[in-house]
């Protein structure tokens, strides 16, 4: 039997999985790395960091596995977009790696901002805007201001295209992973020359653009032995962890939405063709299956937003429950359950660090809303619930207005395994909310892009009939009414605030 081994290397841990052609996940490992950051919102991670634990992680998962080295089949890397790192012709790094959170590249920017306008940069890369933290923009500044590394400089390598290289020596790159980059062009499915013309950028220094779950190569000899498994081992392209986690939740055809509560609010709509007419200016990016496309409403701060008041404000409890070995956050879900619908009057506007959908707005803050004399802790945890739930239906309602069908909501993300998160998200979307059989979708739709590289499975959907789903939360009547007249006060909230904002 042929074995599938992913890497899912996220902003500061990477997760190593494997799985038999069942998909059965067999071994498991995530080592964590902690990003190099300094003033000027430079963040950077050393290339060898980013390799050791891969390397670790691969060696844990399967060993844990109990499989011989001699069974796995294919290797299948998937990784966050934008972090960006240059090396030379042997494979070398020639600096750390600037990571998709650096948005040092202010001046480049600008420069970039000066000649296209959104609307052209949105036509071409489906990319609502060239920001700091845009891949095109930290090419520039390394050209700018490190030109001799510039000069140096045989490939300008994305996160999964250098572990790729290390693993087979090759210099390629995925159409999904380079959707985000402000240098590729999405319809063409080609470097944007116009706008490394402009920039004065060799389209020479990037790598061999591929599909996604394509047999790149196989495995070097040395990395084989360091790893300790068969260097007859295939790798192959993976996709950007937001479309293989929309793969491993089973989101391939119209109709089905992912929904991620992480630190941010991520969305992922399956589409056949991208509309650019929309003045919302949603992200499109090429989805990891072959002439589909992925619509991506995005909010920053969603998660991040609970994390935050627990940090700040419930400091006795999370020490305490450490104390006890449990999840302060189960803590957390028993006292918004204690609060009536609505969090007694209690309103949030959950966009802590501006708002991008359904509008961009970056002056947007956060907002409570209502707080009285007898507002109580529960009423914050629940108000901050409810509003991620708000935004969400908000997302959604801006999907159908653009003719994007919605048939069902598919949970992921740690505000998954929140019950009565998933619940309020029911009850104020009015539409059944599922969570996933298997929670690491996106090192699941690692796995079904390497299943179809390897000629295990024919088609996506074949393989996707693994995809199960573990819990359906239907909306309860009594409070979907009560949702929504909340939710009109929720948008009148911001509509009201706006000019002061």
């Amino acid at each position: 039997m042929g074995y599938l081994l992913t890497l899912d290397l996220g902003t500061t841990s990477v997760k190593a999985c494997v799985f038999n052609e069942n998909f059965d996940l067999l071994g498991y490992s995530s080592e964590e790395y902690e990003l190099l950051t300094s003033e000027g919102n430079i963040v950077e991670l050393t290339p060898e960091t980013y390799w050791q634990a891969a390397i670790s992680g691969i060696r844990k998962a399967t060993e844990l596995s109990g499989i011989t080295g001699m069974d796995t089949g294919i290797i299948t890397i998937t990784t966050q977009g934008e972090t960006l790192l240059p090396v030379d012709s042997s494979g070398a790094p020639l600096r750390n790696a600037i990571n998709w959170l650096d948005a040092r590249a202010e001046e480049e920017a600008a420069y970039i901002n000066n000649r296209f306008t959104n609307e052209e940069v949105y036509g071409n890369t489906g990319l609502p805007e060239i920001g700091p933290a845009c891949p095109v923009c930290k090419v520039l500044w390394i050209k700018n201001k490190e030109p001799e590394i510039y000069g140096k400089t045989f490939k300008f390598m994305l996160l999964e295209d250098f572990i790729i290289l290390r693993l087979t020596g090759k210099y390629v790159t995925e159409k999904c992973l380079m959707s985000s980059t402000g240098y590729f062009d999405i319809n063409k499915e080609v470097l944007w020359m116009e706008m490394l013309s402009y920039a004065g950028i060799e389209p020479e220094k990037f790598p061999q653009i591929m599909d996604c779950g394509t047999i790149v190569g196989g495995l070097l000899p040395e990395v084989a032995d360091e790893l300790g498994i068969n260097p007859g081992i295939r790798v192959s392209t993976g996709a950007m962890d937001q479309a293989a986690s929309a793969i491993g939740a089973g989101n391939v055809t119209e109709g089905i939405i992912t929904e991620t509560t992480g630190t941010a609010l991520v969305m992922a709509a399956t589409i056949k063709m991208p509309d650019y007419s929309n003045p919302a200016r949603l992200n499109i990016m090429k989805h990891g299956l072959k002439g589909k496309y992925i619509m991506l409403p995005y909010n920053s701060t969603a998660g991040i937003v609970l994390k935050w008041f627990k940090d700040e404000f419930c400091r006795y409890e999370t020490e305490k429950y450490a104390e006890e070995g449990k999840s302060v956050y189960l803590y957390l879900d028993e006292l918004a359950e204690s609060s009536p619908p609505l969090a007694n009057g209690l309103i949030l506007l959950p966009h802590f660090a501006g708002m991008l959908t359904p509008e961009i707005n970056p002056a947007v803050k956060g907002v409570f809303f209502g707080v009285g004399l007898d507002t109580r802790k529960p009423h914050f945890i629940r108000a901050i619930l409810e509003g991620i739930a708000f935004m969400l239906k908000q997302n959604v309602e801006l999907l159908e207005q653009m003719g994007i069908e919605v048939k069902e909501i598919r949970s992921l993300g740690g505000g998954s395994k929140s019950r009565l998160w998933c619940q309020l998200k029911a009850d104020v979307n009015n539409r059944v909310i599922h969570t996933m059989e298997q929670e690491e979708t996106t090192s699941l739709g690692a796995a079904i892009l390497g299943s179809l590289a390897a000629g295990i499975y024919r088609t996506v959907e074949e393989a996707c009939r693994v995809v199960k789903v573990k819990k359906s939360f239907k909306p309860d009547e009594k409070t979907v009414s009560v949702y929504a007249k909340g939710y009109v006060s929720y948008k009148q909230l911001y509509t009201s605030l706006k000019k002061m904002f």
